[in-house]
């Protein structure tokens, strides 16, 4: 399907899209502070990867990512077909940045924890329940892998 906006406004549209406080983003944040879970910061520049939400105390680390910026197979949304090249590698430069930050953080004993956007619109309570469990038994966080490989 060819695009159809021009190359200038699909230029302004692309820098519109916001990389913070996005829509699932603030669908956990409410539920987290909905539950009265505490102790966490959003995006903090001190944690590598500066994670969506942060519990500095507990060393969890959780990242929303976004479905098609970071490559879901599950959802597995097409790239634009104008500058195809320019996407596959913007993607997979994302997917294997996502890696290196999950594997650095678990060598320095953090939790990491990643979600898919779209298990956020459909599946926030189980989400919850699963953190809510995961945040009561560290020793086994380690296995919780919200997204699919």
């Amino acid at each position: 399907m060819p695009d159809n906006l021009t190359p200038e406004d699909r230029k302004r549209t692309m820098r519109a899209v916001k990389s913070s406080k996005t829509k699932p983003e603030r669908r956990l944040r409410a539920y987290l502070a909905g539950r009265g879970i505490s102790g966490w910061k959003m995006h903090p520049v001190d944690t590598l990867g500066s994670p969506d939400f942060s519990f500095p105390e507990l060393r969890i680390a959780i990242f929303v990512d976004g479905c098609f910026w970071h490559a879901c197979p599950h959802c597995n949304r097409p790239l634009p077909e104008t500058n195809i090249d320019y996407w596959r590698k913007k993607i997979q430069r994302n997917v294997e940045r996502d890696r290196l930050v999950t594997h650095e953080l678990r060598n320095g004993g953090w939790k990491v924890i990643r979600i898919w956007e779209h298990q956020l619109r459909s599946d926030l309570q189980e989400i919850g329940e699963i953190l809510i469990r995961a945040f009561h038994n560290l020793d086994t966080i380690d296995e919780l892998q919200l997204q699919e490989d």
